[in-house]
């Protein structure tokens, strides 16, 4: 386990000079090679404007019995789950799952155009293949998986639960869908797997340990994720009793995603002691908590836990100014810069698919 100074900082040296008094940064790597962090210590803030604000508080819609809407919503057609928070800028979709059974979910290989696509395996083993490398990759939590559909590729993931009486067997999972530039869109897709997602330390200014964060995609890690755009996916174990101040550039666009009593964890604590984010407390177990869209505020989330321990999930990006539609096919999506081109792209991925599953499910990648 890796121990680092909290808070920390990866930013421009301008962005960190506004926002505290006194910094001392220390950048270093460690023994593995893959693996590299920059550390700033924060020794005091000048409170000009307390760090990032909430702008609302949206609770989950249960998608179906194992799926569990949290961001997106309906397509350009009226298809899929209808969900208050259609998106968050770059996040098109989040879903969260706990899954007790073997080789599900039963969609088979499905098809994604013009996004990228994050699954989050925070317990349990999935089984992931995709028509772009033809290739089977079974990973065990904690891990993620990356998928840069770009102008298209078929995938398919299914968990790998042995004795689905064990608990301590079944997958509990987030997936992210990601929007990008049209100039991304039309790349060849791109897959990554990253496994054994390190657990470090943070630390208040006094060297107490005040909790632990997994970085699944960014942070200090350069042995993860490579993303199109700057990107982070972290899941934090705090404290009880303690202050942090999670580092979210002011530019960036987000939420924080209350797991306190959420079933996708075994040990997610209790849903009555849930900590408050920038001053606003959720009430329930997988609350999203969408940040107020201000550059001008500084660049991080005060995060204060109660009597219990907090579960959250920080999920932040670089926002994506280009249009974009949404059109679900083949248990799948492709995203294009208008409702027509998404129509027509859907039109050729159905046939696709429909010939690809008459030969046993295996497709070729398909583009614009």
């Amino acid at each position: 386990m890796t121990k680092i100074k909290y808070y920390y900082y990866a930013v421009a040296p301008l962005l960190l000079s506004r926002t505290c008094t006194r910094i001392n940064a220390l950048t270093f790597a460690s023994k593995s090679p893959s693996f590299r962090k920059i550390v700033a210590f924060m020794s005091s803030f000048d409170g000009s404007s307390g760090g990032r604000s909430i702008q609302r508080i949206v609770k989950a819609t249960q998608a179906n019995p194992l799926v569990t809407r949290l961001v997106g919503t309906l397509d350009i057609d009226g298809s899929g789950t209808r969900h208050s928070l259609s998106e968050v800028n770059p996040f098109i979709l989040l879903d969260a799952g706990c899954i007790p059974n073997d080789n599900m979910p039963p969609f088979g290989a499905h098809p994604h155009r013009g996004h990228s696509v994050v699954t989050v395996l925070l317990r349990g083993r999935m089984k992931s293949w995709d028509s772009f490398s033809n290739t089977e990759t079974t990973l065990a939590a904690p891990a993620s998986y990356w998928v840069d559909a770009g102008s298209g590729l078929f995938h398919d993931e299914v968990t790998v639960i042995q004795n689905e009486g064990d608990a301590q067997q079944h997958v509990g999972l987030l997936q992210l869908w990601i929007g990008t530039k049209e100039e991304d869109r039309l790349k060849p897709p791109r897959v990554q797997h990253y496994e054994n997602v390190p657990i470090q330390d943070m630390l208040d200014t006094s060297g107490k340990i005040i909790g632990q964060v997994q970085y699944y995609v960014g942070g200090s890690s350069s042995g993860g994720i490579e993303t199109p755009h700057p990107i982070v996916v972290a899941h934090v174990r705090q404290n009880a009793n303690t202050e942090c101040h999670f580092p979210i550039d002011p530019r960036h666009m987000g939420f924080v995603l209350n797991l306190n009593g959420s079933d996708i964890l075994h040990d997610s604590g209790s849903e009555e002691t849930p900590a408050s984010f920038g001053g606003t407390t959720p009430s329930h177990a997988n609350d999203v908590l969408v940040l107020e869209n201000n550059s001008t505020q500084d660049g991080y989330l005060a995060i204060q836990s109660g009597d219990g321990a907090a579960t959250y999930m920080v999920i932040v990006g670089e926002t994506i100014d280009e249009l974009w539609a949404k059109k679900l096919v083949a248990n799948g999506a492709v995203i294009a810069a208008s409702p027509d081109e998404a129509r027509e792209i859907a039109t050729h991925v159905e046939g696709y698919a429909a010939a690809g599953k008459h030969k046993g499910g295996s497709f070729a990648p398909f583009g614009v």
